[in-house]
């Protein structure tokens, strides 16, 4: 999220603190903690895909027991001055040096090392150079704190040397400090340099080369940090990347650039995994109805021999006892005057294996029915499931993942929130505006079933055709509404459903006295009369927005 680059820039911002006494330490998550001073916080996080540090104006109180290195950094380092604010040699490990002088009046001088190293960042806790604990457990106490690098510090106004037989872009990770993968790409990029071996350079490439790494050292001391997102992820730069255009965002401050990456990065984290658990929770409540259906199907397809057994038990009952041998009666059938063979019950005589037969048809026709409502039901509840699947893959935001998550509790997919845990808040409906009149857009089946509730009569409800989407409602004030605005309303309702990369969509619509939700249906589930339909091509009106 951060590199080396911005680490530097962060150090100077935190010295600002230099002098200043640690009031309190505090648990931030399993993997992060908070340095709180009299005039600032200083967060930090090692949890390997958001590991970052800075300043933020936010205190997260987490609640949680502190660790064993909470704890024992609160002994050490409460009420000790920073004293010191550093990073070791443009490498991705900040530094916080501290004076305390304890209860015997002995001076200390403690380290807070933090290491930004992917799935290996850490927090380390040192004194005269021995590690006294780290947060995640990585280094063994009492061992000596060592870090060597032998790369070439680009502030350091060392000659900056292209020898060997690496490609170019390796050999600048691998022998310039505070260079990754992207910010190589970046050197050749203003370079004008395809990647090949350093071998191979030319004295003007070479030259090149190293205006290039000026050009970026004079961009990290006077650009702001720009923000760039790059596979769904929010990061950080000290400089703009030329390479990726222009930044998401620009930030005077370079805690502010950072923290407020961190938190985008976190909303998304949770959105993502909220996501993944709703979908596994649908998909296998989902794949239990479909084979539940596929047995009743089944069962429903055995109830068809019920027929069967009413006309053996109507030829039995006329039927001679003479004419039965071997376990089967030759009857006489008046449907189609022709003699035909009915099998006895094994161990029953003709009467009363067609009471047998009578018997058999009428438990048959009773399961008949019974199976018949319960398939219904299933096929109902699965509409509701996928419909529920489309709500999920669709949600564009974690308070809209977090009511489909109490919608599901209340009918009893998922477990409720713990008691007194506070309730998401109801999100609004999407709105849009055309030609003078209001388009509503649900983002969930409770959405969808309050559009219907709080609807006129009066007002046109669109949906996409035996697909599931979201339920669109034209407010009409009593207007007649004209055909551009229905049909606009139509491509929203078939943008907001499965059938958003299809064209030709059919969408019916109706008026909203034409719609009603059957008593016990699951929620956001309609029933709908009277419509008509159009076909229009999917509309996404956000992006019509930017244009």
């Amino acid at each position: 999220m951060i590199d080396a680059f911005v680490l530097k820039k962060l150090v100077r911002e935190l010295s600002e603190l230099t002098g200043e006494a640690l009031r309190q330490i505090h648990q931030n998550g399993k993997f992060g903690i908070e340095l709180i001073f009299h005039g600032a916080t200083i967060r930090i996080s090692v949890e390997p895909r958001l590991a970052h540090v800075c300043l933020t104006e936010r205190e997260y109180l987490s609640g949680q027991n502190p660790s064993n290195f909470v704890t024992l950094v609160r002994a050490r380092l409460r009420n000790a001055r920073l004293k010191e604010v550093g990073q070791l040699d443009l490498d991705r490990v900040l530094y916080l040096t501290f004076d305390k002088i304890d209860e015997t009046g002995e001076n200390h001088e403690y380290k807070l090392y933090v290491e930004l190293f992917g799935s290996k960042s850490n927090v380390v806790l040192v004194e005269r150079d021995l590690v006294l604990d780290d947060l995640r457990a990585f280094l063994g106490k009492n061992a000596s704190y060592v870090h060597t690098t032998r790369k070439m510090n680009p502030f350091a106004g060392s000659e900056l040397k292209f020898e060997g037989n690496l490609m170019l872009s390796r050999y600048i990770v691998e022998n310039i400090a505070g260079f990754s993968k992207l910010t190589a790409q970046e050197v050749l990029y203003r370079a004008n340099i395809v990647d090949k071996p350093v071998a191979a350079l030319n004295d003007k490439e070479r030259v090149s080369l190293k205006l290039a790494l000026v050009s970026i050292l004079e961009d990290f001391e006077n650009s702001a940090c720009c923000v760039y997102e790059i596979q769904g992820k929010r990061h950080v730069f000290a400089y703009p990347l030329r390479i990726l255009g222009e930044p998401i965002e620009r930030y005077d401050s370079v805690s502010r650039a950072v923290d407020e990456a961190y938190l985008w990065n976190l909303r998304k984290a949770q959105t993502d995994k909220l996501r993944q658990q709703l979908l596994s929770v649908v998909r296998e409540r989902l794949k239990k109805q479909e084979k539940l259906l596929q047995t009743l199907v089944e069962d429903l397809k055995r109830c068809e021999k019920a027929e069967e057994y009413k006309r053996y038990g109507e030829l039995l009952k006329y039927a001679s006892v003479q004419d039965s041998a071997q376990g089967v009666v030759e009857c006489f059938d008046w449907e189609t005057n022709q003699k035909v063979l009915v099998p006895l019950v094994p161990g029953k005589d003709t009467k009363r294996s067609a009471q047998w037969y009578f018997e058999q048809y009428k438990k048959l026709k009773e399961k008949a029915q019974i199976l018949k409502v319960r398939i219904e039901q299933l096929q109902e509840q699965s509409s509701y499931l996928e419909q529920t699947l489309y709500n999920i893959e669709s949600a564009e935001t974690l308070e809209d993942l977090e009511e489909i998550k109490e919608e599901l509790a209340e009918i009893g997919f998922t477990q409720k929130s713990a008691s007194g845990a506070k309730k998401p808040e109801e999100t609004s409906f999407r709105k849009f505006i055309y030609n003078g009149f209001t388009i509503l857009v649900g983002k969930n089946n409770k959405q969808n079933e309050a559009l219907v509730r709080k609807a006129s009569d009066s007002d046109i409800w669109l949906h996409v055709q035996q697909l599931p989407g979201a339920h669109v409602v034209i407010r009409t004030e009593g207007r007649a509404v004209p055909r551009d605005v229905l049909l606009y309303a139509a491509s929203i309702a078939a943008h907001y459903s499965k059938a958003r990369y299809s064209s030709n969509v059919p969408v019916d619509y109706t008026l909203i006295r034409n719609v009603h939700k059957p008593k016990g249906s699951p929620p956001g589930m309609m029933l709908y009369t009277n419509y008509e339909t159009v076909f229009v091509n999917p509309l996404d009106p956000e992006s019509e927005k930017k244009n």
